[in-house]
């Protein structure tokens, strides 16, 4: 068993960029303070390091790690350029050392790991948003994996514990972080901020069941939904990303919601385990 003692913390975030609209809804303003509220709470319990996996850096071949020590610049998010918060500037600390050990371990349990380091790589919006959010002051390093779409469930939860055993290693206090929706399903029109709303009222039941099992304490059973959860509400990348934070070790008892809400008729929210 892995000793997860370098867990401080953990949450799941949303990654959608309208949580720094300046022309808010209510719902992306209570989500934005929610992220702040989490990068508040890490910075109290001393955290060194920011485990994350966003589900917007997507990849197809194997797991990708990034290991650029400091990725900057701009971030143009390809659905919402047209809007204030579309444009986003980012200027990151990577956690080379701990990242380095991740993938050593991740490929010692036979799965493909590959290094990312190049100028100019598109850091995906989840990331900067979450960063922006969780970490205005720069305080944090960040550790950083993709988000296999083929990936087994078992895999993203073997990363997860690969990450911990990483930060073991190299002696870092970490907080654990999924950046990802719940249900993934776009209003499809344009809307004004105060006409949002979760697109269906189906989507909005099945979210409030995992969020009940996830404040409740009940993981296991949160794991056996996600897959109906994912039929039923389009999950965002089938919910595959509770399954890293579970491997990670941090998500056990229960949780604190912090938010919940709709960004563009999609389903939201902050949820944190100390």
């Amino acid at each position: 068993m892995v000793d997860h003692g370098a867990v401080v913390a953990t949450a799941l975030l949303p990654g959608m960029p309208h949580l720094l609209a300046v022309d808010a809804a209510g719902s992306w303003r209570d989500l934005r303070v929610g992220v702040e509220t989490v990068g508040e709470r890490f910075r109290q319990a001393g955290v060194d390091t920011v485990l994350t996996m966003s589900t917007q850096w997507f990849t197809v071949l194997g797991h990708q790690f990034q290991l650029d020590p400091n990725p900057r610049g701009a971030r143009t998010d390809e659905n919402w350029y047209a809007y204030d918060y579309g444009h986003i500037k980012y200027d990151l600390r990577i956690d080379t050392e701990l990242t380095e050990k991740w993938v050593e371990l991740t490929a010692a349990q036979h799965l493909q790991s590959r290094r990312t380091h190049y100028e100019g790589f598109p850091i995906d919006t989840g990331t900067v948003v979450a960063a922006t959010l969780l970490d205005p002051g720069r305080q944090f390093r960040m550790a950083l994996v993709s988000c296999n779409l083929y990936a087994e469930v078992d895999a993203l939860s073997t990363i997860g514990r690969a990450g911990v055993a990483a930060a073991e290693r190299v002696g870092r206090r970490i907080g654990v972080v999924a950046v990802t929706g719940l249900s993934a399903g776009l209003l499809q029109r344009w809307i004004e901020p105060s006409e949002d709303h979760i697109a269906a009222s189906t989507h909005d039941t099945w979210n409030r069941r995992m969020i009940d099992a996830l404040v409740s304490g009940r993981i296991d059973q949160a794991l056996a939904l996600r897959e109906d959860f994912a039929r039923e509400a389009s999950a965002d990348s089938q919910f595959r990303a509770l399954a890293f934070l579970a491997g990670a070790g941090g998500a056990t008892g229960p949780a604190e919601l912090l938010a919940y809400g709709p960004v563009w008729g999609t389903g939201a929210a902050v949820l944190y385990w100390q």
